[in-house]
């Protein structure tokens, strides 16, 4: 038996009306497959690229800053995000890896400030904050430094502490 692939045909997304209800994507009432293109409309460059495959979202989809930088790439596999989500800061330098699974945080995930330093690293299963979570200041300083263990917090959650009223002078 043959392996079929079919082409999706390639839509301007200026040129159609996607309604999305219940995870499914609609054109003119019909499922939608293809790719829409979005464009910046002073520069006609390429601002967005998504598909769907019988209305859902499928393959990587890819954000452009209108310099035509990546600012943005992810993957769906019949609706559901999958694998990993990337994004850049304007100026080339890595702004977020997200991993996910079966439409859910899953892993490690990791955040950088514009000048490159990283600002947090949390981990996460089947959606929820599990295990290490790390945060940082723009300035390298510790902001938090917690465990998530059987979903409860143990750690240095980075929150100012509290002044009791009673001990206020007023």
């Amino acid at each position: 038996m043959a392996c079929k692939n079919p082409q999706l045909k390639i839509y301007h997304e200026d040129d159609i009306n996607l309604f999305t209800n219940g995870g499914i994507t609609t054109l003119n009432d019909s499922i939608f497959s293809g790719i829409v293109i979005g464009f910046y409309p002073e520069s006609k460059d390429t601002a967005s690229i998504r598909s769907f495959v019988n209305g859902k979202e499928e393959g990587v989809w890819k954000q452009f800053y209108e310099s035509g930088k990546l600012k943005e790439s992810r993957v769906f596999a019949a609706g559901k995000k999958i694998g990993e989500y990337r994004l850049w800061w304007e100026n080339g330098t890595k702004k977020a890896i997200y991993r996910f699974e079966n439409d859910e945080y899953e892993g490690e995930s990791r955040e950088w400030n514009p000048e490159g330093r990283l600002i947090r690293v949390m981990n996460y299963k089947a959606g929820y904050e599990e295990g290490l979570q790390q945060l940082w200041y723009d300035n390298g300083k510790i902001k938090a430094n917690y465990q998530i263990i059987n979903g409860r917090r143990f750690g240095l959650l980075g929150t100012k502490n509290c002044v009791n009223v009673k001990d206020s002078i007023f």
